[in-house]
């Protein structure tokens, strides 16, 4: 039996949305409601930076797989978005991050040279293989639905909050913004990837494992803050 269709892509989103998002984790509530201290916000910024600046590298892995001339388009405007912030008229989104950690008042070099927890280490391992050893679906699911489709509803009252409880301005909260807008648009890549897939029963069970698994490894990646910012 094959499996395609807006009814298999919207019970993955479904998953995404009623597993467990990051924007349920205990750490993210905590710091949208301003119960983490400052030095535990630095530990949150610099391993979150650390997954910030290796994320284009799966989009990139994407695109170079994609034989849909339209959504490869998409893709790359998504990375080219990432690796230069001309489209959103920003910057790097590595960039438009370290702003966030100087707003900590964090030196750029904590964030550039900070060592990974072994939950960061695992999601960034994560994301390269799923784009280059699974299969082009699978990784779909894993980034676009399971990662970037987290994102939408979540980033911009996080930054809100940000700047209410932690004194950063508007501009230093800019990477969560901007996410807020362009990751709808990235996650709909994954939509019309796989709402168009013709895949066998197996193929299908896959896809919805690698989208569980990415959503799992993003919130042990969260546990992992959550124990070093205690």
């Amino acid at each position: 039996m094959a499996h395609s269709g807006e009814s298999f892509v919207h019970d993955l989103f479904k998953m995404v949305g009623e597993r467990r998002s990051f924007g349920r984790h205990p750490l993210w509530l905590k710091i949208a409601q301003g119960k983490v201290s400052r030095e535990g916000m630095k530990v949150f910024a610099a391993q979150f930076f650390l997954q910030v600046r290796e994320f284009p590298r799966a989009i990139s892995a994407l695109h170079s797989r994609c034989y849909d001339a339209l959504e490869r388009q998409k893709l790359a405007e998504s990375l080219y978005e990432e690796e230069s912030g001309r489209i959103s008229g920003s910057a790097r989104h590595p960039e438009l991050f370290i702003r966030f950690g100087l707003g900590l008042g964090m030196k750029r070099e904590e964030l550039t040279e900070a060592r990974p927890l072994p939950s960061t280490a695992a999601l960034i391992d994560w994301f390269e293989l799923s784009t280059k050893d699974r299969s082009f679906e699978e990784g779909i699911a894993a980034i676009n639905v399971a990662a970037q489709g987290q994102v939408p509803g979540n980033f911009e009252p996080f930054a809100r909050s940000l700047e209410k409880n932690y004194g950063v301005t508007r501009d230093q909260v800019a990477f969560f913004d901007i996410h807020e807008i362009a990751d709808r648009d990235h996650s709909d890549v994954g939509d019309h990837v796989l709402s168009h897939a013709e895949l066998t029963e197996h193929e299908a069970a896959k896809v919805r494992a690698a989208a569980e698994r990415s959503v799992d490894l993003w919130w042990q990646f969260f546990d992992g803050m959550e124990r070093a910012a205690a």
